[in-house]
């Protein structure tokens, strides 16, 4: 799990040029998430559906070009698991892959299985589904997911994945919970996989982050790939939410 050559760091981005502690590192790293282009908590879907505002199908598309990302990348979490050498990691990693697959942790079902029921509702049956293709910024997240999954050190994956996007789930799948509730007719079976997302199961996948940079992101390298990782998955990941438009 050891360092290699920083890649597709953010525009912008500045590498530090001495070790941090890991909590400075972390506040960084939060505070870089808060930036206007990478905080999904006031995207501006976000705020449509908390405002009410969205229309159905732009929430429904939304949702589906999710799936589209989120069914392989979630197998391909199985990848860093293989290549993971910390027995308390891969611990966490596996708990995380089979409440994705199955619910293991919420009781719930199989992450994607819920997505499909919360289309379904939404009027969004298996062939309306099957002629939405993935838009362009849900391929560029899925691609960049496989490229840092596949060809990054271990803490730079566990960084994209667990840091960018489940560290934040709760607080933006939160507000679109709530804004569901209060201004559309969802009944809660619907809502169970936005309920899930914003619950302490999400908030438990988020904190592989902390405790793989504390043990395997020590030096000057380490770190500036970490910065690297977690703000271009947040930055894309922010753009893949604008996939509400084409809707």
């Amino acid at each position: 799990m050891g360092d290699v050559a920083m890649l597709d760091a953010p525009e912008g981005f500045v590498p530090a040029t001495k070790v941090v502690s890991n909590e400075e590192l972390i506040r960084e790293l939060d505070d870089g998430l808060l930036e206007p282009h990478r905080d999904r908590r006031q995207h501006p879907f976000v705020n449509a559906v908390a405002a009410g505002t969205a229309t159905i199908d732009q929430i429904a598309g939304w949702r589906h070009q999710i799936c589209h990302w989120a069914h392989p990348t979630n197998r391909r979490f199985g990848f860093i698991y293989s290549r993971c050498t910390d027995d308390d990691l891969s611990l966490m990693m596996f708990e995380n892959m089979a409440e994705e697959e199955h619910g293991a942790s919420s009781g719930a079902g199989g992450h994607i299985a819920l997505n499909y029921r919360f289309l379904d509702e939404l009027g969004w049956d298996e062939e309306k589904r099957a002629k939405d293709f993935p838009k362009l910024e849900t391929w560029a997240l899925r691609h960049w997911f496989e490229v840092v999954f596949t060809n990054r050190p271990v803490v730079e994956s566990i960084g994209s994945l667990s840091f960018a996007a489940e560290r934040l789930n709760p607080h933006v799948l939160g507000r679109i919970y709530q804004g569901l509730k209060e201004h559309y007719d969802i009944s809660e079976e619907g809502l169970a996989s936005l309920a899930v997302h914003a619950s302490h199961v999400e908030e438990e996948h988020g904190s592989l982050g902390p405790l793989a940079f504390e043990r395997h992101a020590q030096t000057v390298a380490g770190q500036n790939g970490v910065r690297a990782a977690v703000w271009h998955t947040a930055e894309l990941y922010y753009s893949m939410y604008n996939v509400w438009q084409y809707y």
